[in-house]
């Protein structure tokens, strides 16, 4: 089965019907599979060539460079860089929805620069000093907000298609405060033989903890979703160009949906050609994502039009920081 193309120059452009069965399409791919491609953002080939540039300038950078803005760890938002294995995405797998017995030994072999908004003022960005990397800052805050514009978009998308009021999802991810993270990641050279022992993976699987992701990839492939058919499964979900958006549910919209939108579950592996080597160097691989989040403040449990009529909501009612704190305090 392979994940379906949604162009969504259709809703931004469309007229009324045409925005419905964009909407629909996009709604009925998102709880079947958890996972759409999507094309027709608006975001220009330029833009998109210009952040995988920028993603291999930042990671090669002197290793002082990268850790005077190092993130310290701990239940906070993201900011900075995180080296090899510092962030454990099995904790979070073990620890979340699934609540699974993975060993706690298994280590992610990823590195990561993260950036929240400019806005923000309670967790400030730390960024490389400009004679280190000048122009990084300035395309990244613009890089930022283009990719909060499309989240933007497939929210009031996705609004449309519950035949919500308008506002039920957006009022809660607001500009002002958006709590919404990008993210450059690198996945170095490995050998086979370290992921064949069994202690490392580029990514275990797990769950995103915003309301959805957008991510761009290289062509290296190794990235896969659940096969929500055959239990146990993954599909792999292979890059037909740069400017390709994988879109994914995070927690915090299956919470809002109480349970009718499933957050997609995903790992990042070897790509298929290295699936039955012994030897070899497993090349590196960069990708781009944009975690869509709600305000801080945001209450992420059920909202009242997914809990029927005489049934309760299947989550507790707990701010987005507190449950992203709660969960965070596991992945470092």
């Amino acid at each position: 089965m392979a994940l379906k193309t949604l162009d969504l120059s259709l809703f931004i452009n469309g007229r009324h019907e045409t925005r419905k069965t964009f909407a629909a399409d996009l709604k009925e791919e998102l709880t079947r599979h958890g996972f759409v491609k999507v094309v027709g953002h608006g975001l220009s080939n330029e833009d998109i060539e210009r952040v995988f540039e920028w993603n291999k300038k930042f990671f090669r950078l002197d290793i002082d460079e990268k850790a005077a803005i190092a993130h310290p760890g701990g239940s906070d938002p993201q900011r900075g860089w995180s080296a090899v294995g510092k962030e454990n995405a099995a904790s979070l797998y073990r620890t979340g929805f699934l609540k699974t017995k993975m060993a706690n030994t298994l280590k992610d072999s990823r590195e990561h620069f993260d950036q929240g908004s400019t806005k923000d003022s309670a967790y400030p960005n730390r960024w490389p000093h400009e004679r280190a990397l000048p122009g990084f800052q300035e395309f990244m805050e613009e890089w930022y907000e283009k990719m909060e514009k499309v989240a933007v978009c497939l929210m009031e998308a996705l609004e449309c298609a519950f035949q919500l009021p308008r506002g039920t999802f957006l009022d809660k991810m607001t500009h002002e405060k958006n709590a919404s993270e990008a993210r450059l990641l690198h996945y170095p050279a490995i050998d086979i033989a370290e992921i064949n022992q069994g202690a490392v993976s580029r990514i275990w699987p797990h769950f995103d903890l915003g309301v959805i992701t957008l991510l761009f990839q290289d062509g290296v492939g190794g990235l896969e979703c659940e096969d929500r058919e055959r239990s146990g499964h993954f599909l792999g979900v292979e890059s037909n160009s740069r400017s390709e958006m994988v879109v994914n549910v995070s927690e915090t919209l299956q919470r809002w949906s109480n349970d009718s939108m499933p957050a997609g579950l995903h790992r990042v592996t070897v790509p298929k050609t290295f699936e039955q080597r012994n030897s070899g160097i497993v090349p590196e691989r960069f990708s781009v994502t944009y975690f869509c989040k709600a305000d801080r403040e945001a209450l992420v449990g059920a909202l009242p039009q997914f809990v029927p009529a005489g049934s309760k909501s299947k989550y507790d009612e707990i701010t987005a920081i507190g449950y992203h704190q709660s969960r965070l305090k596991s992945a470092y």
